[in-house]
C-alpha cells in the first residue's frame, strides 16, 4: 500500500469555520515546515500540494477556505529542503503554464529534491480560475486532454535533454533547446481525473490516479476502467488508485468518529453549497457531492477500517486529508502506519528505497 498527505494549503481544507478556528495559520512558514517533519517522521511515501488560484466564494475568504492559500510551486521548496526522503507532487495546471515553463520548474524541483519530485496534472475546469488568464471559458474535458497529452509531449521531450525539441501540434507549437538542469529520471506523473477520456490519459501516461469516489463502493468499477484503459494502452501495469480519504485520530474509542462527524456536520451556508457544487462537477455526478471517504477512530479502530476496506473493496493506497491538520495532527498516523507493517500490507519506504 501507498499512504499520503493533502497538503493543507489553507487554513481550511473544508468550509467549515469550525475546523478553521481549529486549525494553524497557512501563513506561518514554520507551520508547513513542521508539517512536513512530521509526515517524514511518520513515514508517509509522498505530500500532494494542490493549488488553485481564486477563491469560490467571498464566504469562504472570510474563514479562511480557500483564501489565502499557498502557491503548490513556490511551497515545494522550503518543504524539499526541510525533509530527505517524503516524496513531493506538486500541481500544475496544463492551460495555465506553458509547456516549457511546467518542464522548467518540475526540473529544477526534481533537483532541488534529488529526484523525489513528481507533478500533479491538472486541466483546471473552473471557468472563474481561468479567466484570470484571459480565458473566458475552458474547452470540453476531452478537448483539454487533447491538448494535455501535447503538452506531456513537449515536456517529455525537453526533460530527455538531449536536443532541441521540434513541435507542432492542434494545440502547441514549440521549437528550441532548454537549459539544463534536466531531471534524474522519469519524475512521478499523477493525475485525479474521473471522466472517461480524463482515466485513458491517465491510464496510459500516469503512475497514479488520486480517486474521490464519495464511497470505497465505486473502487472496483474505477480500477475496472483504469485498467481496461492500460491494457489497451499496451501498459503491463496501471496507474495505482490512491483514494481521497478524511482521517481523524484520537486516543479513546469513539472520540474520533464523534468529533468527525461534528466536524463534517459544520459544513453549512454558501461556501459549503458551492464547494459542493464543485465536487459534483469533478466527480460528474450529482450523487453525494459533499462526501468522501473517511477513517477515524482509535489507532487500532483506523488500521481496522483500512484493512477492512481493503478486503471488500481492493483499497491499496490512501491520500490523507485531515480536516484538523498540524504536526500533532500526523504524528498520530505513526501508530497506524507502524500497525499495518506489523500486518504486511504496508512496507516503510526505508525498507523499499524510499522509491515510489
Amino acid at each position: 500500500m501507498r499512504f499520503g498527505l493533502f497538503w493543507p494549503k489553507a487554513k481550511t481544507m473544508l468550509p467549515s469555520a469550525k475546523m478553521a478556528a481549529l486549525n494553524p495559520d497557512p501563513l506561518d512558514l514554520e507551520n508547513h515546515l513542521a508539517l512536513a517533519r512530521a509526515c517524514e517522521s511518520a513515514a508517509l511515501d509522498f505530500i500532494l500540494l494542490g493549488d488553485g488560484y481564486a477563491p469560490s466564494s467571498e464566504e469562504g475568504s472570510l474563514i479562511g477556505f480557500q483564501d489565502p492559500s499557498m502557491h503548490a510551486i513556490i511551497l515545494a521548496a522550503p518543504i524539499i529542503m526541510a525533509t530527505r526522503h517524503l516524496g513531493v507532487i506538486t500541481t500544475m495546471h496544463t492551460p495555465f503554464l506553458p509547456p516549457a515553463q511546467i518542464a522548467r520548474f518540475g526540473s529544477h524541483l526534481d533537483w532541488l529534491s534529488g529526484g523525489r519530485w513528481g507533478w500533479n496534472i491538472v486541466n483546471g475546469y473552473r471557468d472563474y480560475e481561468a479567466s484570470l488568464f484571459g480565458i473566458d471559458t475552458l474547452p470540453d474535458g476531452a478537448t483539454q486532454y487533447d491538448a494535455c497529452e501535447e503538452a506531456l509531449q513537449i515536456i517529455e521531450a525537453i526533460w530527455r535533454g538531449d536536443g532541441p525539441v521540434d513541435f507542432a501540434g492542434k494545440h502547441y507549437r514549440v521549437r528550441g533547446k532548454m537549459r539544463g538542469p534536466f531531471p534524474q529520471g522519469r519524475p512521478a506523473l499523477v493525475c485525479a481525473a474521473a471522466s472517461e477520456r480524463g482515466r485513458r490519459f491517465t491510464a496510459q501516461h500516469c503512475d497514479f490516479l488520486f480517486a474521490s469516489p464519495p464511497s470505497l463502493a465505486d473502487l472496483p468499477a474505477v480500477r475496472t476502467s483504469i485498467d481496461a484503459y492500460a491494457a489497451a494502452a499496451g501498459r503491463k501495469s496501471a496507474p495505482e488508485i490512491l483514494v481521497v480519504a478524511d482521517l481523524l485520530i484520537r486516543d479513546e474509542p469513539g472520540e474520533g468518529t464523534a468529533l468527525m462527524e461534528d466536524l463534517m456536520g459544520s459544513m453549512v451556508g454558501e461556501a459549503g453549497q458551492r464547494w459542493m457544487g464543485q465536487m459534483a462537477r469533478l466527480r460528474r455526478t450529482e450523487g453525494s457531492p459533499g462526501v468522501f471517504p473517511a477513517f477515524a477512530g482509535t489507532p487500532a479502530e483506523v488500521v481496522d477500517q483500512i484493512l477492512a476496506a481493503r478486503e471488500q473493496w481492493g483499497l491499496n493506497g490512501v491520500l490523507f486529508r485531515l480536516p484538523l491538520w498540524s504536526a500533532e495532527e500526523m504524528l498520530r498516523v505513526k501508530p497506524v502506519l507502524e500497525l499495518l507493517a506489523k500486518t504486511g500490507v504496508w512496507v516503510q519506504p526505508e525498507a523499499r528505497g524510499h522509491s515510489w
